[in-house]
């Protein structure tokens, strides 16, 4: 009899097979990956319902989003050129992408996760490590970000594990792309910390207690505001003294000056606080305040009162007993931040890898049809996981919705990103096919009095 372990890792090897062969799959059928496109395609998409995310307030709905029945969507240069009625005229040289029964959603933006950045989690020699940065992990022939795509993610951001106060630099990448600088969203995407219970280590240094977190963390970003301080006095004035190049700190600069957010592992009503008044308060750092569980929506009213901070739960989404009111019942902890006034809010999988014990990171919608089921309305679970995702990392100028300009991120299926039920059938990153499910077949030719010619010879 074969061991467990050889079983399941026979099964996995066959299901990667499997996943790759259908995840590079184009509009033909033929095993060419999107990212070995030679040039940017043009793409007219007809679909019977276009989910845009785009603000739109209605009467006694101030929240509500823009949705086109029946609508074009047209792609070049990897952009959304136009979004129209279906009454328009397709323009010569466009492919037709005929998803008329289906619906066009913006591509799923993951806000917290490891996936892709081939084992760099943790450095855990010492406790701050503000020099670090992941982007120089990224793998982008990582299993699970292949997959990510058949879920409909287009965007991640990956980042360094929770071992350490002060983990690094983070990394937002898309999914598809040919080499890593070209998925590169934006190489910083975030400085990581980590301040209850991961970092509490058990090896007796500065650093396993909580208090002595609280002051490392302070005494580096007091070091590192002086700089960005005595930097920004100098370009203000170069008659001033130049400050000394210090490498260890440049990173940090970029999120005093307010280019990047910070994110910040926490949990249970002291972290979240903790974290609010130390990066929030303190530092006046945007952040996000991210897993929030055990409890940490008890001081959600805090949260909602500071245009600083935002909210990102997962991949736990109930608490009960642990850190929570102990009074016995099974508690939704978007829908608990939510009914203290937190509107920033948005949902991650926390995935560090395929078949992993945590969510799996195509399963992103998954975990936000499960916070709907836990009392949140599905509007504000669509946010968690498209624009609300990219307004927290700041980058909803290029993704989160379907808007004139935007990279063209596209998915479509037959349902919302809700319906899990329904697989997604097509995705487009950046302008360009990412993935056609086996049998779709959405994709027709091109609108042009030349290939017209051919079809009909």
């Amino acid at each position: 009899m074969r061991p467990t372990w050889l079983l399941g890792a026979m099964c996995a090897f066959a299901w990667t097979c499997c996943v790759s062969s259908v995840a590079r799959a184009d509009a033909g059928g033929a095993a060419t990956p999107a990212a070995q496109q030679s040039s940017s395609p043009k793409y007219a998409i007809k679909a019977g319902k276009i989910v845009t995310m785009k603000p739109k307030p209605v009467a006694g709905d101030s929240r509500a989003v823009e949705v086109i029945n029946h609508g074009l969507i047209l792609v070049s240069a990897g952009k959304i050129e136009a979004i129209r009625p279906t009454d328009a005229n397709v323009p010569q040289g466009y492919t037709v992408i005929d998803a008329s029964d289906r619906w066009a959603m913006p591509g799923i933006v993951e806000s917290h996760t490891h996936v892709g950045t081939e084992g760099g989690f943790n450095d855990m020699v010492v406790s701050l490590n503000p020099e670090l940065c992941i982007s120089d992990c990224v793998d982008p022939e990582d299993i699970a970000v292949r997959k990510a795509v058949t879920g409909g993610v287009t965007t991640i951001h990956t980042m360094p594990g929770s071992g350490t106060n002060i983990a690094g630099f983070t990394v937002i990448v898309k999914t598809a792309g040919a080499t890593p600088e070209e998925r590169i969203v934006r190489k910083l995407g975030a400085m990581k910390i980590a301040n209850a219970y991961n970092p509490e280590r058990d090896g007796g240094d500065l650093g396993r207690t909580r208090m002595a977190m609280s002051w490392m963390v302070r005494y580096m970003l007091e070091q590192a505001r002086e700089y960005t301080e005595a930097w920004r006095a100098y370009e203000q004035d170069n008659s001033r003294p130049k400050p000394q190049l210090k490498p260890e700190l440049e990173n940090m600069r970029q999120a005093f000056e307010g280019k990047i957010p910070t994110i910040i592992h926490t949990c249970e009503g002291w972290g979240v606080m903790q974290a609010i008044r130390i990066f929030g308060d303190e530092n006046k750092l945007r952040i996000i305040v991210t897993h929030g569980e055990g409890g940490g929506y008890t001081i959600g009213r805090e949260a909602a009162k500071r245009d600083n901070v935002s909210v990102n739960v997962g991949p736990r989404l109930v608490d009960h007993t642990w850190g929570a009111e102990y009074d016995g019942r099974m508690h939704g902890i978007v829908s608990e931040y939510c009914s203290r006034g937190v509107d920033e809010m948005s949902i991650n999988t926390d995935s560090v890898g395929w078949s992993s014990y945590i969510a799996p990171q195509e399963e992103l919608c998954f975990q936000a049809s499960m916070a709907a089921r836990l009392g949140i309305d599905d509007l504000t679970a669509m946010k968690g996981i498209t624009i609300n995702s990219a307004r927290a990392l700041g980058i909803d100028d290029r993704v989160g919705s379907l808007e004139v300009g935007k990279d063209a991120d596209i998915v479509i299926k037959k349902g919302t990103h809700l319906d899990v039920a329904s697989p997604v059938d097509l995705v487009l990153i950046d302008g360009k096919i990412a993935y056609q499910r086996h049998g779709a077949n959405l994709v027709a030719d091109k609108s042009s009095p030349t290939r017209q010619k051919e079809s009909q010879s």
